[in-house]
């Protein structure tokens, strides 16, 4: 069952694994991304629309944070978020 672009759950197995070179992601859907490789860093180097200084709105440091397949190193999501906050990025099966 694909769960996204770059996702599948494995039939077999029930593991998630990455549609382009099938390394396992996560061992079970309630947590798809544990085996990601993650990389955060601050959020003003997403890009040039992202240039305003959240210390200017907000308390926190804001991040900028990614996640990649470790077999192929796809970008499998990418969020930013006030430090400390969990993944927002989920999947409803039922």
């Amino acid at each position: 069952m694909n769960l996204d672009l770059n996702l599948r759950v494995d039939d077999a197995t029930g593991t998630v694994v990455c549609r382009h070179c099938a390394t396992r992601i996560g061992d079970t859907t309630a947590e798809p991304m544990a085996h990601a490789l993650r990389h955060a860093r601050p959020s003003t180097e997403a890009g040039p629309g992202v240039h305003a200084d959240p210390a200017a709105f907000v308390d926190r440091e804001v991040l900028l944070r990614q996640a990649f397949c470790p077999g192929c190193l796809t970008l499998l999501s990418t969020e930013i978020v006030p430090d400390g906050e969990p993944s927002y990025r989920s999947w409803s099966l039922t």
